[in-house]
């Protein structure tokens, strides 16, 4: 029995024909829109015996598979004497300087139509005509072309020998991917406690199309007891591929371990790392374009070559694996990266490739409806996406672009210079107020902001480069993000603008992503949120967007009470008492970590307060002989690595690191045994009070939640939960935390904190 595989002819043939460089130009944001306009003008005036989006398929054997191909053709002329296909294609080039020759993938889309056709009706000659047409007028220009059955036969077999020689490969291997899974056992001689219960709650929501809420402490092995079951659901049902989704680099380590550590007991399975362009670009200066890049010129006349090399011979293409094959190949790493994913089972990447309406990856959405999404340390999603469903608009770009065109451009101008107005006439009408908030969408600055980026966009397509195109092309990226996320506006959105001296700032701040989140996550089979501290669990499944009929779980930590004690002090660190808390906390520091030998961590709310303390501790640990080592607010990788090895084994005098809560330090990273023998925690995390937190505040409230918690108590106690988890990793580790806050004596601050924690000793 034949096998089966589907492709659309567009696919079929932008495979087979790939070729070219990258090119990330300005093309505009409307392309699309104008090019489906232009499309319906011409079909429209094509007459009576003109049917328009015929649907053509086909399916033909080769060798083992039966390939289903199908599209839509944009148009067939039929009347009693002949045939006619017609393909329309947009372009904002002159007319009169193409030729034939140009866009062969075009040429290709319409022979395997005119081949169909053939077939479907038994013809020997077919004639077809590929329509050029203008986006921004009503000039067309068409080429025709007759050709014979031999000849379509031909170019067909030619076209399906090339797509199958690749893909028999990928389906090769995940007939591979399949028995290799039957055989696949869990990667360790048993499982920790909890991590079963973890591991049978994933499969279920899985094979049950759900989505899960987990909290499971540190220790159990989360990442192993979400893959493993992932993995053991591919093709059982709907599920054929796996999305990683983590916050940080090191989540990304951790899982591509995990997937490496399944490969060594067996599984054959293709797992790909998406990395930032901006870290993988091996040029000085991110610019993607032929006469710039040697790697995005010709980069797709050698993407087919390197995928099949890469494919053939790598299993985990993590960034070092994908950045050698790149060089080799002499292809663009992101690119490259991207275009492996489309035939990856598992992508690892941040969440914005999934949730960012900016930049997820649009070609993934095929796929959305076979995805097994596992989100790691959900927390961390709460305010990501509030922020990427969030957009600001900026006085100064608008008047800076102004400027750069007005010699220029003056119609552009004049349209730049109105948004510039419109923020200045806010500024005017509340010159008292540094902020002020709108409950509704700004559809003054709305209406002149869209005719600003359209003016920005014609400007741009005709001004590829030269002076002022960046200014005005940071304008509009601004603005049409602005604008995107204008479109979505509702109660779940404030207008928040902020004045500081000449500066205007307009945020359509999103209180509340929990709606796009399940509607997102609806796409994929299945959804795992997982993390150490989804606590409280309701809250988390209330932002995230969970429904009743979610499964949640939550499971305790595996470690033993006596490997960890907990000292509790009462401090006042709220902000009118920081000055006269700064010679407590140090004394604190004195008598519970100098005395001991080894590596600790104490945390901070902020780095202003971390500063303050600093400055006056660094002298009494001077005379103590303490070495010590600060965070600093902007930290390279190499800074990092290095802030890390600093936690040596071994240590026989004492080493305190000081840091941020809900830094980079304060989560996702594992000092296991001796590397880290105590934490220290100053405060209760929670997050500055601002304008906008007052605002989520008030919003929260009106939803009949306890807005004050919604909006501070539970994202700051999340931060201490997640501080005090760099201590006990393993079995092995023992050691302490000292919590200096007076707060920790409040019933509602003792609740949240994990029952291991809660019989703390005061100090």
């Amino acid at each position: 029995m034949m096998k089966n595989l589907s492709v659309s002819v567009r696919k079929l043939v932008e495979f087979v024909m790939m070729g070219g460089s990258i090119d990330n130009r300005f093309s505009g944001a409307n392309v699309m829109q104008e090019g489906t306009k232009t499309h319906q003008r011409l079909q429209g005036s094509r007459g009576e015996n003109y049917e328009k989006e015929v649907y053509l398929s086909i399916d033909i054997p080769t060798d083992e598979y039966e390939l289903h191909i199908e599209g839509r053709c944009d148009g067939i002329y039929q009347d009693a004497d002949h045939v006619i296909i017609e393909e329309i294609k947009t372009t904002a080039r002159d007319l009169h300087t193409l030729t034939e020759q140009d866009f062969p993938t075009y040429w290709a889309q319409l022979k395997v139509y005119a081949y169909i056709y053939c077939q479907q009706h038994s013809l020997n000659t077919i004639t077809v005509h590929m329509v050029y047409a203008k986006r921004t007028s009503s000039e067309e220009r068409t080429f025709q072309k007759t050709y014979d059955m031999l000849e379509l036969t031909s170019f067909m077999q030619e076209v399906t020998e090339g797509y199958m020689e690749f893909h028999k490969k990928i389906l090769s291997h995940r007939e591979a991917r399949g028995e290799s899974i039957k055989n696949l056992t869990f990667p360790f001689s048993s499982y920790r406690t909890g991590q079963r219960d973890l591991a049978k709650a994933v499969y279920k929501t899985i094979n049950e199309e759900k989505r899960l809420f987990a909290k499971a402490a540190t220790g159990i092995g989360k990442t192993i007891a979400t893959i493993f079951p992932s993995v053991m659901s591919l093709q059982e049902g709907k599920q054929e591929k796996i999305m990683y989704l983590t916050a940080k680099t090191i989540t990304r380590q951790v899982a591509e371990e995990a997937f490496k550590l399944l490969m060594e007991h067996g599984l054959s399975i293709k797992v790909v790392t998406i990395t930032a362009k901006e870290k993988t670009c091996f040029q000085e200066e991110t610019i993607c374009q032929k006469e710039f890049c040697p790697f995005a010129n010709g980069h797709y006349d050698r993407l087919k070559v390197g995928l099949n090399d890469i494919l053939q011979n790598e299993s985990l293409m993590n960034r070092e694996t994908i950045e050698a094959y790149a060089k080799k190949h002499m292809l663009c790493p992101f690119e490259f990266s991207l275009d492996l994913a489309m035939f990856a089972d598992v992508v690892i990447c941040d969440y914005n490739y999934f949730f960012d309406p900016k930049v997820k990856l649009q070609r993934w959405g095929d796929f959305h409806k076979e995805t097994i999404l596992l989100i790691d340390e959900a927390h961390n999603l709460v305010d990501r996406s509030r922020e990427m469903l969030s957009a600001t608009l900026t006085k100064s770009l608008f008047l800076q672009a102004g400027r750069e065109v007005k010699e220029v451009d003056g119609e552009l101008y004049k349209k730049l210079k109105g948004v510039n107005d419109a923020l200045l006439t806010w500024k005017k009408e509340i010159i008292a107020l540094d902020e002020f908030v709108y409950e509704d969408k700004p559809v003054e600055i709305i209406q002149v902001l869209q005719e600003a980026v359209e003016a920005c966009e014609k400007w741009l397509v005709n001004n590829p480069s030269g002076m002022a195109h960046q200014e005005v092309l940071t304008a509009y990226f601004e603005g049409q993000d602005f604008l995107r996320i204008a479109k979505g506006y509702d109660s779940r959105y404030k207008t928040v603008v902020t004045v500081f001296k000449s500066e205007v700032l307009v945020k359509l701040a999103c209180m509340d992503s929990s709606a796009a989140i399940r509607r997102m996550t609806g796409k994929a089979v299945s959804t795992i949120f997982f993390s150490a501290t989804l606590h409280p669990l309701g809250y988390f499944q209330t932002v995230l967007g969970g429904e009743e009929k979610d499964y949640h779980l939550s499971i305790p930590t595996p470690f033993q009470q006596d490997q960890i004690e907990v000292f509790a002090k009462k401090v006042s660190t709220k902000y009118k008492d920081r000055e006269s808390s700064i010679i407590p906390i140090i004394r604190s520091i004195q008598e519970t970590f100098h005395s001991k030998q080894g590596n600790f961590l104490i945390f901070f709310p902020s780095y202003e307060y971390l500063s303050q303390v600093y400055e006056i501790y660094k002298d009494y640990a001077r005379e103590d002989s303490i070495d010590t080592i600060v965070q600093s607010p902007v930290m390279t990788e190499e800074e990092r690595e290095q802030f890390l090895l600093k936690f040596s084994s071994g240590r026989k005098g004492t080493f305190i690191a000081f840091a941020v809560l809900g830094g980079i330090f304060s989560e996702g990273i594992d000092l296991k045994g001796e590397r880290l023998g105590g934490v220290g925690i100053i405060g209760v995390g929670l997050p500055k009070i601002t304008q906008e937190r007052n605002i989520m505040k008030d919003y929260f409230q009106k939803q009949g939640q306890n807005g004050f918690d919604f909006a501070y108590v539970y994202p700051g106690m999340n931060k201490i939960q997640q501080a005090g988890g760099r201590l006990i990793r393993s079995e092995e580790d023992t050691g302490f935390i000292l919590l200096l806050d007076d707060r920790y004596f409040q019933q509602k601050y003792w609740n949240l904190l994990p029952p291991e924690w809660q019989n703390f000793i005061v100090k």
